[in-house]
């Protein structure tokens, strides 16, 4: 048979362990408040639970003494609702914080004062303490599916239960409320209590690393000037890709350039390059669908891989089109000048049957290429070889060899020669 003080040690030394952990790791990442909170609310229920050290759970509280250690016990709940806040990357609310902890224990020594019956008293206590729960699990719940982890549900469980416990014994004090003061029960609670505890606290710790790791993918996976993808990040939404579909599908590359890019850093300096780049990348998001893959290849070049919905040329040549048009539709803002910066584009499409995208880059690039030639500020298409056609009478005649296999390429559209940026 569970001892019920060796339990109530077991749960305090527990405790005071995740406030040692919570303090630690907020000195070495001060920024991070939400520990310091988190190791409040745990320092505020654990001076509840020294302070009822030794008390058998038969006897209930008085006025004073109660109203202390649920307002304590409230105060825990209710400032866990604000770490995961500030977690969260919300406002910590801290006049509701407070309130949540006072009307956990307050009206229970106010009311007992006053003649309330005891049943009474303690509902008002287990209400409190629900709603701090259900404000903790609604924190939780409410994350947006981009920023939603996985380990967030260890926490949820331990939230879970304690609610599901508080709401029930709200009904076990007016049924059977000498069921409830019994040793038994006294012994079960604190075993849930413990089991609770340690889910959300080794939660926390697990949902600060699941995001730390994941903001380290994304970084490594981001340009940090534009907050396009880079090509790791690129190859990485591919293969996410490929996971969602039953056969590989057909998609659009487009490659586009930013024309006399070099002419614009030496008018402009570096910083003003960067400014460009970063209007380019924000013209290339308003035009591109959420779906679409947005990259910076490298340098001045952006790399776009629209999905299959746009797989066929002429729905690919269109958006080309349209990026061309939104580029060179406004100056760009440059240390305080006005500049027009045009881009060249080349479109391809992934073959069918080409697992891999690479073939279709280099058809991209062809057309990239065939653009500059053209006089930029264009669109060129650069279509995958067909199966080869029988002979007919005479052998088919060769096309002319054209540059890096760009003999191929199609120029869509743009501006008269003599427009040319």
């Amino acid at each position: 048979m569970l001892d019920f003080n060796t339990l109530q040690v077991a749960s305090i030394s527990s405790r005071l362990a995740f406030v040692l952990v919570f303090f630690v790791t907020l000195l070495r990442h001060p920024r991070e408040i939400y520990f310091g909170v988190w190791a409040g609310a745990l320092c505020c229920s654990l001076v509840a639970s020294l302070m009822m050290l030794g008390d058998p759970p038969s006897v209930p509280l008085n006025a004073v003494k109660g109203s202390v250690v649920y307002v304590l016990y409230g105060a825990s709940l209710a400032t866990s609702w604000a770490g995961l806040r500030l977690f969260y990357e919300r406002a910590a609310l801290v006049p509701q914080t407070l309130v949540l902890a006072l009307a956990s224990g307050l009206p229970y020594g106010i009311l007992l004062q006053a003649g309330v019956s005891m049943s009474w008293c303690l509902t008002t206590v287990f209400g409190g303490i629900a709603l701090s729960t259900g404000l903790c699990i609604r924190e939780i719940l409410r994350t947006p599916a981009a920023t939603r982890l996985w380990t967030q549900y260890i926490v949820l469980s331990g939230f879970g239960g304690y609610f599901g416990v508080f709401v029930l014994s709200i009904g076990v004090v007016h049924v059977a409320s000498e069921r409830l003061a019994s040793p038994e029960s006294g012994i079960f609670s604190l075993l849930f209590d413990l089991w609770c505890g340690v889910f959300i606290q080794v939660g926390y710790l697990a949902m600060v690393s699941e995001r730390a790791h994941l903001k380290l993918s994304r970084l490594a996976e981001t340009d940090p000037l534009t907050g396009l993808a880079n090509r790791r990040g690129l190859f990485a939404a591919m293969s996410r890709w490929a996971g969602r579909a039953p056969s590989p599908p057909r998609r659009a590359i487009l490659l586009a350039d930013i024309d006399h890019f070099k002419a614009i850093n030496d008018t402009y300096g570096h910083d003003g390059g960067d400014a460009v780049l970063i209007g380019f990348a924000e013209r290339l998001r308003g035009v591109m669908r959420k779906d679409d893959i947005i990259a910076r290849w490298g340098g001045e070049e952006f790399l776009v891989v629209l999905d299959q919905a746009d797989a066929d040329a002429t729905a690919a040549a269109a958006v080309a089109e349209r990026l061309r048009r939104t580029a060179a539709g406004a100056p760009f803002a440059v240390n305080g000048a006005a500049v027009t910066v045009t881009a060249s584009i080349g479109v391809s499409i992934v073959a069918i049957g080409e697992e891999r995208i690479e073939p279709a880059l280099s058809r991209a690039d062809a057309a990239l290429y065939a653009a500059k030639r053209e006089g930029r500020n264009r669109v060129c298409l650069d279509l995958p070889a067909g199966p080869p056609e029988p002979e007919i009478g005479a052998a088919r005649a060769e096309p002319p060899s054209g540059l890096r296999g760009a003999m191929d390429a199609i120029p869509i559209v743009g501006p008269p020669r003599s427009g040319m940026a």
